[in-house]
């Protein structure tokens, strides 16, 4: 085995008023309670995750923008924003793959991160003991193509010193 670190592509989004992004979005979502780990939103197409279902709703003002520039950098338009709020660094995700089986071909799922740095960490599927761990800034953009789905599980740990952050997941759902 000669897999040492997911493929993943890491850029920053220069162009974009994270902060100002953060703080409308924070403000503005009306926020789904029901997980006990962190609150959620769904923008544009229906979206199953973790076992509920988000309804297809208009996609939010302030993410058209992210959209299009994700258009732009990874060469599809996303249809789906699930939005991930972690109020503090005690608010996590546990490690999974998300399903490629709902996505148009070729595309894969984008993550914008704002707010308070936090740390995504992997997890080498034929072998657990095999970690890796990259800091996601605000303002970063991260692509996850389905073979890293297929190779590696991810997640957010718990950093009870970190403050409130937003993930934008992106992903364009074969309809």
């Amino acid at each position: 085995m000669k897999i040492s670190s997911p493929n993943l592509e890491l850029r920053r989004m220069f162009w974009l008023n994270h902060e100002d992004l953060f703080s409308k979005l924070r403000d503005t979502v009306v926020w789904d309670e029901r997980m006990k780990t962190r609150k959620t939103a769904s923008f544009g197409v229906s979206y199953n995750y973790s076992q509920m279902t988000y309804p297809e709703t208009q996609m939010h003002p302030e993410l058209e923008p992210v959209c299009a520039a994700v258009s732009d950098v990874l060469g599809f338009t996303p249809n789906n924003c699930l939005l991930n709020f972690y109020p503090d660094g005690n608010s996590s995700m546990g490690f999974h793959s998300d399903t490629a089986q709902e996505l148009a071909p070729g595309t894969g799922v984008a993550i914008l991160s704002l707010g308070s740095s936090r740390n995504i960490t992997y997890k080498l599927k034929e072998d657990r003991m095999i970690q890796q761990s990259y800091r996601l800034d605000s303002g970063d953009l991260l692509y996850m193509s389905n073979e890293v789905q297929a190779d590696w599980l991810h997640g957010i740990l718990k950093e009870p010193d970190t403050g409130s952050r937003i993930s934008i997941t992106l992903r364009k759902i074969a309809i």
